[in-house]
């Protein structure tokens, strides 16, 4: 064997030998040239490689010593595009991405540089990501690299460039999408509102795959969502339906909470378009009841009630609670019943939601659920101090503090202490329903007495006429608390003292508190005031001199203490004088000053003094107005008086832009303004909100206010229609029915005036004052003076006495009548019987002597009117106007109305301007009519020319014929822009002469 292996050896070693002897030479050849091209073709690619024709390749053996630097430095340059995103540094972000680009990156990096692309350049995102996945597809698993990548442009409602990255790499990369794709481009195109889009990319799903479908619709109602476009969601969803496919319940939970952020009407929209479509899930039963009761929404609360009843037969704590409090809020009785089945069930009702539910009763005053929630309490053993508390507060807000006071034994009978809140907010309940012991108790058992419940202790021992308790309290409080005590506390005290009119306590207070530095504003205020109500107002002065010694400037409020006692004491004038040193020390008027002013205005004889008062009313904004609804009655109130129809159209147009809900009593002064303003629209419109939309029973004083707007607008019958219908439920007094007869008086209707008087005696109310007078003026307005007559001696018989304008009435149908001397026979008695005529009486008599030329008896009551003081008014002047018109003395016509704008405070209205045209044209003076007409329009304080007086003139220059000037004085009319156009008769006269031309 051995010598064998031997020789096989030797066999192989010859064999070998041949061979290298044989192909030596040939093998060298081989590797030779090998090695050339090797050295040939790495020339070749280190030159395209420099020239820019392929990317670096690393062979390995050439640069070993710079790989792991390279490496390490590709890393450092990835982490640094990651933290500048991380950063929200797009800017570097994209910089970064230009210069990594071509190498690989990590899924991170790329979806970092993605997002910045999205924001800083969009334009280059879909080209440059697709190329780089190309180029680099094998580092990236597909297609769920792509889908991270269409996240993130959705991220930033660009659905466009999703698709688009989407279709270049899909071409680029041949990556199929999947599922997962197509419900990111659903969801994103939904996001954006594009339901063209979202339909499209839907079809694409398989038939039949009803999971697939379900899931796809899912995403797009999401996304309507997220993009808050809530009617498309809801298409989508009825669509679904219609289609036999579920609404996913978190879908729809999800739509009505962005239902709930768009706006109230779009939750109840929401509902109403699903509610018979889809099962409502409990979660959005919960969602809607919340909205509920944060809108108050009882209706709906109520049908989501009966719903979610009819769908469970349990219902849960979240569907419980919001109908809880809803209903307790509201005072529904469904309260109880709720609250009895939860406990039915074995729900756990807390001792917080007791709480929360009987603070919510107070609103609605609910006492019996009140009483079972308590009940409930009881039987738990949960009667705590805190639900004590809240029982108390509830009694107290619903204005039962005797029952608030009560709850104090019942906190004792718990074996419970009251603690320093509730023994201060005892101390002022038992003060408000006047349990005077009680109070004293409990404030002698709280150690510690706060300061507020001392107040209430010294305000009250004020209202009790115990000016020295008050005193005595303040000093008690000051030994209790050494680090001394807030002004507040001693103006409190020095208001009890005020209240009571014991300055002998509150000067030498006055002068503690200066002496320690603490007085203020309030301080010398509270002083002013008690004097001011002692009527001592030179003690009230001086201590407006002290307050400005002191460095201290009166304010509003000390101005208004003194203002508001001289307009109660009929002091009008005294009260104009501070306005104007409020002016001069610049001191602003405030809504008391206005208020004040206001009565003013009403009250003043003086209409110089009224007009004064009134201005004031101009230093406010009309919206400053409206906030305090009784600050708005008092002006709506003087300028009704005062007829001041421009201010009032300013305070009205301030309402209509105002939020403000008027009470009934502002609903009447509102139809009185809008009927002085002669709207009876916006009268009716007043009303009928008032009883129609808003439910509001009118009183007796709004419903007279509506009766005379119609009666001011000549409806008289719908007037007795109104009373007719509402006379059931607001009783009919005798200012209604004197108010209708004066409608009937005004319009003539004498027969229809003693119908009402006959209706009122049937409703067993007696005749007065007001009545009788209107039913002889109805009958004097109507020629019957037979009748008045009969009527006066009547009411006297009755033990009515007449007035002044009782006796007008007579003294203006005898005018009527021609029966000037009656009238004068009627004037003369009224004298006799004490009652001083008025300018309303001289001018019915004056103009009665006009109008039947007794100029003489008209000379006489002139100078009986300067005789007796009575100030003319602008009717007086027309009247007399027209009397020396008649009486051939144009001069003196002419001198009157020079004499009468001496006087600053002097208005002439356009009556007076229409008065003199026809002076001048009945004394055949048309040139100097002319020139009046010319020169009024520049006379100070005077509202003419108006329509009327222009017309006067035209129809005067037409029938003389002169038709010239007739036509230049219409041109200047136009061109004037008046109120009310030229009347029809001067226009007729005018083309009648043009024609004859």
């Amino acid at each position: 064997m051995a010598a064998a292996h031997d020789v096989s050896v030797v066999s192989m070693s010859m064999n070998y030998e041949e061979f290298d002897a044989g192909d030596s030479e040939s093998m060298l050849s081989s590797m030779i040239g090998e090695l050339l091209w090797f050295v040939v073709g790495y020339c070749i690619i280190r030159i395209l490689i420099h020239l820019g024709f392929m990317r670096g390749i690393n062979l390995g053996f050439p640069n070993l010593g710079n790989r792991d630097a390279a490496s390490s430095k590709r890393r450092c340059a990835v982490k640094a595009l990651c933290a500048a995103a991380s950063a929200g540094q797009h800017s570097e972000v994209v910089e970064a991405w230009d210069r990594e680009k071509d190498t690989p990156l990590p899924l991170d990096a790329l979806t970092d540089s993605a997002q910045a692309l999205a924001q800083v350049a969009p334009e280059r995102l879909v080209s440059e990501l697709s190329v780089h996945l190309a180029h680099n597809g094998a580092a990236h698993p597909q297609p769920a690299t792509m889908n991270t990548l269409l996240e993130i442009v959705m991220q930033f409602g660009r659905p466009d460039l999703a698709e688009d990255l989407a279709s270049a790499i899909q071409k680029k990369l041949r990556v199929v999408p999947n599922s997962k794709t197509r419900e990111i481009l659903i969801s994103g195109f939904a996001a954006a509102g594009n339901e063209d889009k979202v339909q499209e990319l839907e079809e694409k799903e398989e038939e039949g795959a009803k999971n697939a479908a379900v899931r796809s619709g899912a995403l797009a109602i999401r996304g309507f969502l997220r993009g808050g476009n809530l009617d498309a969601a809801l298409q989508r969803m009825v669509s679904m339906k219609s289609r036999s496919l579920d609404v996913p319940a978190k879908a729809i939970t999800e739509l009505f909470k962005v239902a709930g952020k768009l706006g109230p009407n779009r939750v109840r929209e929401a509902f109403d378009s699903l509610v018979d479509h889809v099962q409502l899930p409990t979660e959005s039963f919960a969602i809607l009841l919340s909205h509920c009761l944060e809108r108050e929404d009882i209706e709906l609360a109520q049908r989501l009630d009966s719903l979610v009843c009819e769908q469970q037969s349990r219902l849960p704590f979240g569907i419980y609670e919001p109908l809880l409090k809803l209903y307790a809020k509201t005072g529904n009785p469904r309260a109880l019943v709720l609250f009895d089945r939860m406990q039915h069930e074995g729900i756990a009702i807390s001792e917080g939601l007791c709480g929360n539910l009987l603070a919510r009763c107070g609103e609605s005053k609910n006492f019996p659920f009140v009483d079972a929630i308590v009940a409930y309490l009881r039987g738990k053993s949960m009667m705590t101090l805190a639900i004590f508390k809240t029982l108390m507060k509830l009694y107290a807000g619903c204005g039962q503090y005797d029952h608030a006071c009560d709850i104090y034994e019942q906190v004792l009978a718990e074996g419970l202490e009251p603690d320093h809140v509730m023994y201060g907010c005892l101390t002022k309940f038992a003060l408000k329903c006047g349990r005077t012991k009680l109070s004293q108790e409990v404030f002698s058992k709280c150690k510690g007495s706060d300061i507020q419940s001392y107040m209430c202790m010294i305000r009250s021992a004020g209202q009790d006429g115990d000016a020295d308790r008050a005193i005595e309290l303040l000093r008690r409080l000051e030994v209790s608390r050494e680090q001394g005590l807030d002004i507040a506390v001693y103006n409190c005290a020095l208001d009890a003292c005020v209240m009571n009119g014991r300055m002998d306590l509150a000067c030498p207070l006055l002068s503690e508190v200066s002496s320690k530095g603490f007085a203020n504003i309030v301080t010398y205020n509270t002083l002013i005031k008690g004097y001011v109500a002692k009527g001592e107002l030179a003690r009230a002065r001086h201590v407006f001199r002290e307050m400005e010694a002191a460095g201290m400037q009166p304010d509003s409020a000390s101005y208004n203490c003194l203002m508001g006692f001289m307009a109660t004491a009929g002091s009008l004038a005294q009260a104009l004088e501070v306005v104007a040193e409020m002016d001069l020390k610049g001191v602003p008027v405030d809504c008391y000053t206005v208020s004040i002013m206001m009565k003013v205005a009403k009250k003043a004889r003086n209409p110089r003094d009224a007009s004064r008062a009134l201005a004031v009313l101009d230093r406010v904004s009309g919206a400053e107005v409206c906030n305090d609804e009784v600050l708005f009655n008092t002006v709506l109130d003087a300028c009704c008086a005062r007829q001041d129809s421009q201010r009032m159209s300013k305070v009205l147009s301030a309402y209509k832009a105002s939020s403000m809900k008027p009470s009934v009593h502002a609903y009447g002064l509102l139809i009185k303004a809008y009927s002085t303003l002669k709207q009876p629209a916006r009268c009716q419109a007043l009303w009928v909100e008032m009883v129609g939309a808003r439910k509001i029973t009118p009183t007796s004083v709004t419903l007279s206010c509506m009766l005379d707007a119609l009666i001011c607008a000549r409806q008289v019958e719908s007037a007795v229609s109104l009373l007719d219908e509402w006379k059931a439920k607001v009783p009919a007094n005798t200012v209604m029915y004197s108010t209708l007869i004066k409608g009937f008086a005004a319009v003539g209707d004498a027969d229809r005036a003693t119908d009402m008087h006959r209706a009122m005696q049937a409703d067993g109310l007696e005749m007065n004052l007001v009545a009788y007078t209107a039913l002889i003026d109805a009958h004097a307005r109507a020629g019957k003076m037979d009748e008045a007559t009969r009527l006066l001696a009547q009411m006297q018989a009755e033990g009515c006495e007449p007035n002044i304008i009782t006796f007008s009435s007579l003294v203006r149908g005898h005018c009527a009548a021609g029966q000037v001397d009656e009238a004068y026979q009627v004037f003369s008695s009224m004298s006799g019987r004490g009652l001083q005529p008025d300018v309303v009486m001289f001018n019915t008599l004056l103009d009665g002597c006009v109008r039947h030329s007794h100029f003489k008896l008209a000379d006489e009551l002139l100078a009986l009117m300067t005789k007796l003081a009575v100030q003319p008014s602008n009717f007086t002047l027309s009247i007399v106007v027209k009397m020396w018109g008649k009486r051939r003395q144009l001069g003196k016509a002419i001198d009157v109305v020079y004499a009468s704008m001496q006087d600053a405070s002097c208005r002439l209205d356009a009556h007076v301007c229409t008065c003199l045209m026809s002076a001048c044209l009945h004394n055949n003076a048309p040139d100097r009519a002319l020139d009046l007409l010319a020169e009024m329009k520049g006379w100070r304080g005077c509202e003419g020319p108006d329509a009327g007086t222009y017309s006067a003139l035209i129809s005067g220059l037409a029938r003389r014929g002169d038709c010239r000037r007739a036509v230049e004085v219409a041109k200047q009319a136009c061109l004037a822009r008046l109120a009310r156009p030229l009347s029809e008769e001067s226009l007729a006269l005018l083309f009648g002469a043009l024609q004859r031309r």
